[in-house]
């Protein structure tokens, strides 16, 4: 059957679509702006000696990183959580850690952390994170269910701690309406669920607010309930648009905005934001949302390339008028699409396993650098790779200088080189495993870059390669 044409988006439609291409091209400006305030707070950090202060800035780095990058507000959560001295302390940096667990997609492990919390009576100020986290929790667990006993199980819980929310949030306030829709959207109430989220953006300023994207995507998720397509790709393209601004990566509405413009056939939208989907997912190291993306970008990607070549070949055809070629294509493509389908389903499994190894490695890495100083790390990395230094000075120019002093085994310049060749990449975490200023990691990593002998541009990943 026919994919539906996409040509019935209306100008203002179009506009909007346009819009997000351009956020997708800026959307490194954006990151940048949410690393700078990653940078005030650790500023901030240097110059503060007080418990409670440092307790209140890694608070700060932990929310600053959410949904932006995991490893890195994993790395800060388990600092909070070491620091934690008083039972307020050590409760919320549980949840912290928690939450940070639920990403991961360790939902038994998250469990336990969140009982561990209420070792003693939970603080009433927390009451209202606790219930989020295990509403949210529950839901994702309902949605991986592979059987109708346990969906129904999960569902119930999560109707549980959605009543919860509503009780410990005044009526009116964002968290109420939108939880309060969300229940109503279960029940199939679409009318009154879309009643609630009006009435609510009509008595307050929504749009350029945090609240914008979830509420945008809340409708989006009410409309295709409805089977009403054109007003749910309104409102996921509005919502994608703040999570890129707001420099968001674990976000949701980008990624099913991208499927429903593969079912109207536009393929090269489709794929575009599918790929930045899967790249965000990956580089803010977010297990669940790849594993997401990954069931439908193969298909997307397939029909992409099939598209592109059969394109390609409709060019030459119409050149050559030759009939016994565009015959001959079509039999090779119907022949690649199986072979193509299952290397998709490979590489989305290899990629798994490589993400899942490099969070163990990351992890390890992490440890081993509490525990240890830089000699032992030297000696431990050169016993492990000892070919490391010679490979790294053939892929240097021949001015490129890497003075080791006598008492050492490895620079500066190699031991950030080593970091990142074991899959520790983040400026900020090389930084503290070696105990220099994040300006010395900048200047070394762009001094190695320029001593490159070729690709500069992806002269790390080539170290990590290796």
């Amino acid at each position: 059957m026919a994919l539906p044409s996409c040509g019935r988006k209306n100008n203002a439609d179009e506009y909007l679509l346009r819009e997000l291409d351009q956020c997708i091209k800026e959307r490194s400006s954006y990151y940048t702006a949410r690393e700078h305030q990653v940078d005030s707070l650790l500023a901030l950090l240097r110059d503060t000696v007080s418990h409670e202060v440092r307790f209140e800035l890694y608070g700060r780095l932990v929310e600053t990183y959410r949904s932006y990058n995991l490893d890195s507000q994993q790395y800060y959560t388990e600092l909070r959580l070491d620091m934690a001295q008083t039972p307020f302390e050590k409760q919320v940096s549980l949840l912290n850690y928690s939450e940070v667990l639920m990403r991961g997609g360790m939902y038994y492990e998250t469990l336990v952390y969140m009982d561990s919390a209420l070792q003693r009576p939970l603080d009433p100020v927390l009451d209202p994170y606790y219930s989020h986290l295990r509403r949210t929790l529950f839901g994702l667990m309902r949605d991986f269910a592979i059987t109708g006993r346990e969906r129904e199980a999960y569902t119930a819980i999560t109707q549980q701690y959605r009543e919860e929310i509503m009780d410990v949030h005044p009526i009116g306030s964002f968290l109420h309406e939108l939880v309060r829709a969300d229940y109503l959207y279960e029940k199939q109430e679409y009318d009154s669920a879309l009643y609630v989220l009006e009435a609510y953006e009509q008595a307050h300023r929504v749009e350029g607010q945090y609240e914008e994207p979830v509420f945008a995507f809340t409708r989006a998720q009410i409309y295709l309930a409805m089977r009403n397509r054109e007003q749910a790709r309104h409102y996921l393209t509005v919502s994608a648009i703040a999570d890129l601004r707001n420099a968001i990566r674990e976000y949701i509405a980008l990624r099913e905005l991208a499927v429903l413009l593969y079912e109207e056939g536009d393929i090269d939208r489709a794929y575009s934001y599918m790929l930045c989907a899967t790249q965000d997912a990956m580089a803010g190291s977010e297990r669940v949302r790849s594993i997401e993306t990954s069931t439908a970008y193969p298909v997307v990607q397939e029909a992409y390339l099939k598209q592109r070549r059969l394109y390609h070949y409709a060019v030459v055809g119409s050149l050559s008028a030759s009939v016994i070629l565009l015959t001959l294509f079509l039999l090779y493509v119907h022949r690649k699409r199986q072979q193509l389908a299952q290397l998709n389903v490979r590489l989305a499994q290899r990629n798994e396993d490589l993400r899942r190894s490099n969070r163990i490695k990351s992890v390890y890495v992490k440890r081993f650098m509490k525990m240890t100083n830089i000699q032992d790390f030297d000696d431990a990395f050169l016993e492990l790779f000892p070919d490391f230094v010679v490979q790294v000075r053939a892929m240097l120019v021949p001015e490129a200088e890497l003075r080791i002093k006598s008492n050492e085994r490895l620079n500066t310049d190699l031991r950030v080189l080593a970091l990142i060749y074991l899959g520790i990449t983040d400026s900020r975490q090389i930084a503290d495993f070696l105990r220099y200023s994040l300006s010395t990691i900048y200047n070394s990593r762009t001094r190695m870059r320029n001593f490159a002998k070729e690709d500069r541009e992806h002269f790390e990943e080539r170290i990590a390669a290796l």
